[in-house]
């Protein structure tokens, strides 16, 4: 929805000084010699992962990332190395537009950073005034790794980027006709009738002669070659396993639970929804229109019209006009201030009269209350135990992992004792070539990877797997590529013949077929002659999904070209179709008014984030022209291999 917030501006001010201040102090105490954590030149040389500017992108930064991610179960640990490259660009990225925007004056203020710790830790502020700052330096350094002054540049940089989409937004231009495009492209319908040439169907015209199948063995000779093959042992440490042993008491529940009380803070909350008609940035007599129209809604809402369905048919605010207005459950500090007033003052099922705010007149209605509290034990107990039995069943894997790996190091001959001392699975593999699924774990292509690297009696890194498995290869032999013989793989010749070509034939009779219908061949006449049928579809229109189609816009001639016209051959699912329009319905953009505003929104959101993207991009080209971008690929590696290990 909306997020600004308004407050005493000379109070907040004081209040980031006294923040900024706590941060210096802590970098004085981490500064001073003699205490064992001063970083050497080296080490924040291996911490840079990006240089921008007189700015820096570090290690500690991406790693804090990735761990809110993974924390939060929205990465996967196995999907780590593939999204970590793109999450350390992304950032890159972001720094490049906030040093170009910097060069060019646009800043943060201290309450605009302010208000954005508010509204994320309403819990820590009372009357818009923070606390305690050590306690927000706890819940930062556990809610997101953070620092409390990562925290508060982190905010900063936050909110100069969202100036920065906000501003792309503002001066995206959207014309009528565009919007009429959207609309009538959203509701038209067609329908067609088409035939589909299934290579299937095609199969039994193959005809596989000897010579055939030995001039396509000859021709591709290397991809009926019997691969590489390994035989190794892997053993398996399953995190599954260990937990059934693992066992937490009351007591460590309870301890836990008291150190971190505040994590179980809920402050006073209200659900509401709402309907929304915008003024901001629109001419005065539009003003009087929008608050004419607020009026009459509010007069249908309070004689019990039904307010879900007039929000998703009335309301501007594309966040919560599609849930009927509803806005989930809000806190203070979150919404401006006109909007806060009377939801967090009214009673359950309440509605408001209009009440305006700088982004236009609003009708609102709580639905429930929630008041301040602290979570009791027993209810957030389940929760406690699961979190203890996570970390301490991840340390019992990885230690136990080390511990065998080390002993396999001295000892490669010995994986059978090793994994029995240890309490770990073994899975012995004989000659399988790179890539094979393994039992019990699947196609696994961390193992691949290894293997690839290793000799005999090579013993591989902790590789951590799927479903929190961490695994480690014993290579016992690598029996290499031969050319196979033409009898051994005299079936698999065959199938890849067979099925290469009826493809071509279908494809061949796809073609001709399309060329005799536009010709003026009747179109069922055609698909008879070949043995095929002729199917037809109910109306669709471009998002719909149309059975064994897919979705309407695949077929964007039926929309687009007169009715009567051929269409294709058409890739569709496997296999090509041709098709003719039979009947297509316009829409009316009038008819749908009600619609017009969401799809100007959606429109300025799709060209702001293209004049986004655009600009992105030109700001990272002249900063590398300008020599003032330098990315460090191998830091991001180290880290990649780290979270492997």
């Amino acid at each position: 929805m909306f997020n600004l917030f308004h407050g005493n501006a000379k109070a907040m001010r004081y209040l980031l000084i006294i923040l900024l201040s706590l941060v210096a102090i802590s970098m004085v105490t981490y500064l001073i010699p003699g205490t064992g954590m001063t970083p050497s030149a080296t080490d924040l040389g291996a911490n840079v992962v990006a240089e921008v500017g007189d700015q820096t992108v570090t290690a500690n930064e991406v790693r804090a990332a990735v761990d809110r991610l993974t924390a939060s179960g929205q990465l996967p640990r196995d999907a780590i190395s593939v999204y970590l490259p793109q999450m350390a660009d992304q950032i890159i990225q972001d720094r490049a537009v906030m040093y170009a925007f910097d060069k060019m004056g646009l800043k943060v203020t201290d309450e605009e950073v302010l208000a954005g710790l508010m509204s994320i830790y309403p819990e820590l502020f009372k009357d818009g005034k923070l606390t305690s700052p050590d306690q927000l330096a706890q819940v930062m350094e556990q809610q997101q790794r953070l620092t409390l002054a990562e925290g508060l540049d982190a905010m900063r940089r936050q909110l100069l980027l969202r100036k920065v989409q906000n501003l792309a937004y503002s001066t995206a231009v959207v014309t009528p006709q565009e919007v009429d495009k959207v609309i009538i492209q959203k509701h038209q319908t067609a329908k067609i009738e088409y035939v589909a040439f299934p290579p299937a169907k095609f199969r039994d015209k193959v005809k596989a002669t000897p010579e055939d199948l030995r001039k396509a063995f000859d021709a591709g000779k290397a991809q009926y070659a019997l691969p590489e093959r390994y035989s190794f042992q892997v053993v398996v440490a399953d995190q599954a396993k260990f937990e059934k042993g693992l066992t937490v008491s009351e007591a460590q529940m309870r301890a836990a639970y008291a150190s971190s009380m505040d994590s179980f803070r809920s402050p006073e909350r209200v659900k509401a929804r709402h309907i929304l008609l915008m003024t901001q940035g629109k001419p005065e007599a539009e003003k009087k229109t929008a608050l004419t129209k607020a009026q009459d809604l509010l007069k249908q809402v309070k004689a019990g019209g039904d307010f879900a369905d007039l929000a998703k048919k009335n309301s501007q605010d594309p966040g919560s006009a599609p849930n009927g207005g509803e806005l989930g459950f809000i806190v203070r500090g979150q919404t401006v201030k006109e909007f806060e007033k009377f939801a967090f003052s009214a009673k359950p099922k309440d509605i408001s009269d209009i009440v305006t705010t700088e982004y236009g007149y609003h009708i609102i209605q709580a639905l429930e209350k929630e008041a301040a509290r602290v979570k009791p034990f027993d209810e957030v107990k389940a929760g406690i135990e699961e979190q203890i039995r996570k970390q301490g069943v991840g340390e019992k894997v990885q230690a136990a992992a080390d511990q065998a790996r080390a002993a396999l190091l001295k000892a490669p001959g010995s994986v059978a004792e090793v994994a029995k001392q240890f309490g770990l699975d073994l899975i012995p593999v004989s000659k399988a070539p790179s890539g094979q699924a393994i039992p019990g774990l699947g196609p696994a292509a961390e193992i691949t990877s290894a293997l690839a690297n290793m000799k005999p009696n090579d013993v591989s890194d902790s590789l951590v797997l799927a479903g929190n498995k961490i695994a480690i290869v014993v290579l016992n032999e690598k029996v290499p590529s031969v050319a196979a013989e033409f009898s051994a793989v005299e079936s698999k010749v065959r199938d890849q013949f067979m099925a290469t070509t009826s493809l071509a034939l279908a494809n061949d009779a796809a073609r001709k077929a399309a060329d005799q219908i536009r010709a003026g061949a009747d179109l069922n006449t055609v698909a008879r002659s070949l043995g095929l049928e002729v199917s037809k579809t109910n109306d669709f229109t471009m998002s719909d999904n149309v059975p064994g189609l897919g979705t309407g816009a695949t077929l964007s001639d039926a929309f687009l070209k007169p009715v009567g016209t051929v269409a294709g051959p058409v890739a569709v699912q496997d296999r090509n179709i041709v098709y003719k329009v039979v009947a297509q319905q316009a829409a009316d953009p009038k008819n749908f008014a009600y619609e017009r505003d969401v799809a100007v929104q959606e429109l300025k959101g799709q060209k702001a984030r293209a004049m986004y993207d655009l600009f992105q991009d030109g700001i990272l080209n002249q900063a590398r022209v300008d020599g003032k971008l330098k990315i460090h690929q191998d830091a991001i590696r180290q880290i990649v291999t780290a979270y492997g290990r």
